[in-house]
């Protein structure tokens, strides 16, 4: 099932908030496109990540340097991905 509409984005967002905050990182929803991510109140490790369409028009979850992170479907993938940017410490091995 392909996601285009924005208010599936949002829903998105929400979820992987959700889930990052499941995984102990501080994440806030910025916008429907856009979630802020740190490993803590006064983390200097932070990544703010946006969901938009790659070229084929599958939404995915995008770093601020504008590389894919993973399909934006993949919560899970993309809560690992991230924290291990964010929390590099609290990434299994």
């Amino acid at each position: 099932m392909e996601i285009n509409d924005q208010e599936d984005v949002h829903t998105l967002a929400t979820r992987l908030a959700e889930e990052c905050g499941k995984a102990g990182l501080n994440a806030t929803v910025l916008s429907p496109t856009r979630v802020h991510v740190s490993s803590g109140v006064h983390s200097r490790l932070a990544e703010t990540v946006r969901c938009r369409p790659d070229d084929d028009e599958r939404l995915m979850w995008w770093w601020s340097w504008g590389e894919p992170i993973c399909p934006a479907v993949s919560i899970d993938l993309a809560v690992r991905f991230i924290a291990h940017v964010v929390a590099p410490e609290r990434v299994d091995r």
